[in-house]
This record gives C-alpha cells, structure tokens and sequence, in this order.
C-alpha cells in the first residue's frame, strides 16, 4: 500500500522511506546552511568580530548601524524644518540705497 508524505503530504513513500527523497533533500540542504553549535560566525559587515545570536553584525556595527539611522533621522528632520520656515530676509525685496 502506498503512503504519503508526512511533510509535504504531495509525494508517495516507497519502501521503507520515513520521508520522500524531495523532503529529505530539502532537510539535507537546511542542515548544510544552518551553523553548527560551536561553530563562529563572523560579523557580515567588519568580517572580524563574531557577530551577535540572531544578528548578522556584531556589536559595534550593530550600534554604528543604529547611530547611522539616527543621524538620518534628525538630517530628515532639520531638511524639513528648514523647509518649513524659509529664510525671513527675501533677496528680491531688498533695496539698495546708493
């Protein structure tokens, strides 16, 4: 009798298969991408300090990262005061005395 795939329940099991050959490739290729325990992962950005769990940076690109997007933030926020309020003396409504 034939049964289906527990994982993906599209493929049929021959044999003695606790999975399909498509679902235990699938496995076999996450296994070979996910680091190890004690394997190191070093910072994407530097490429020299180990980065932090869950982060591809470490922990200074980390913080220059947000320091980065802070000053983006106030640049973004003085271009559009200045935008706001223009200059109060206007060029053209000068008069020159002579």
């Amino acid at each position: 009798m034939l049964k289906k795939c527990p994982i993906c329940e599209l493929n049929y099991l021959r044999g003695d298969e606790t999975v399909c050959r498509v679902c235990a490739a699938e496995r076999s290729k996450k296994r070979a991408f996910e680091p190890k325990e004690d394997e190191v992962i070093l910072c994407s950005e530097c490429g020299e300090k180990p980065a932090l769990p869950n982060h591809d940076l470490c922990e200074d690109c980390l913080k220059e990262q947000k320091r980065q997007a802070n000053l983006e933030i106030l640049a973004d926020k003085i271009r559009a005061d200045e935008a706001e309020d223009p200059l109060e003396e206007d060029i053209s409504d000068t008069d020159e005395e002579e």
